[in-house]
């Protein structure tokens, strides 16, 4: 009997030491793939970080105030504001003021392009 708990007790280090050894098999083989992955993961975001440098680049070159104003021009044809286009903000009718505004201080676009010149003029 002594002989066979021997021969048990070996048989059951020996399992053990097959399944710790197949356990810690197929785990390297997981962190290895984990690692693998890990890295390809870095590798694309170091892409898209390259990426972000070069896109902040190009936007700081196209929106340069001199290519904009170029563009602007050669697109939309604008051209300066005029002095005459530019008012008091005192001198602007609001609807939601009729009722506590004066007649004597409320405008019509005659008497502001009148004043507007006025303005212009002293200048």
């Amino acid at each position: 009997m002594g002989g066979s708990i021997k021969t048990a007790m070996v048989v059951l280090w020996f399992t053990v030491t097959l399944v710790v050894a197949f356990g810690s098999s197929v785990l390297k083989n997981k962190v290895q793939g984990l690692e693998r992955r890990l890295a390809a993961i870095n590798t694309s975001i170091q892409k898209d970080i390259d990426e972000i440098h070069v896109l902040k680049a190009q936007w700081s070159q196209y929106n340069t105030p001199e290519r904009l104003r170029k563009l602007a021009h050669e697109q939309l044809s604008l051209e300066s504001a005029k002095p005459e286009q530019i008012i008091n903000y005192s001198a602007l009718h609001f609807n939601y003021e009729d009722n506590d505004v004066p007649s004597a201080v409320r405008t019509d676009k005659k008497s502001l392009t009148t004043l507007v010149k006025a303005e212009v003029k002293k200048k």
